[in-house]
């Protein structure tokens, strides 16, 4: 009960990463399964577009409340880790 009130309820945690990173899933699936097309590849940045606003928000988050944990680093690492994959995969296929 005393660390619930110790800890604000807004810090950061492995889950304020799961929302660009699921973002990400189609992206990455769409790479794989498709030649890429001119449609798929505009869909493509879109998404990836949106999950690097999303990953940016969650920084604005990170910057008022901290991170909880190394648990919460090691997702922000492994979200930047897929969105730079991501953005290289894209712009080398273009």
């Amino acid at each position: 009960m005393k660390e619930a009130a110790e800890t604000p309820a807004g810090n950061a945690t492995e889950g304020t990463w799961a929302i660009p990173l699921l973002v990400l899933i189609p992206v990455a699936v769409i790479g794989m399964v498709t030649d890429l097309s001119t449609v798929w590849r505009v869909v493509s940045w879109i998404m990836w577009s949106f999950a690097a606003v999303l990953t940016l928000v969650e920084w604005i988050q990170v910057l008022r409340y901290g991170v909880k944990g190394a648990r919460g680093w090691s997702a922000c690492v492994l979200t930047h880790c897929v969105l730079v994959w991501q953005m290289a995969h894209l712009v080398l296929n273009w």
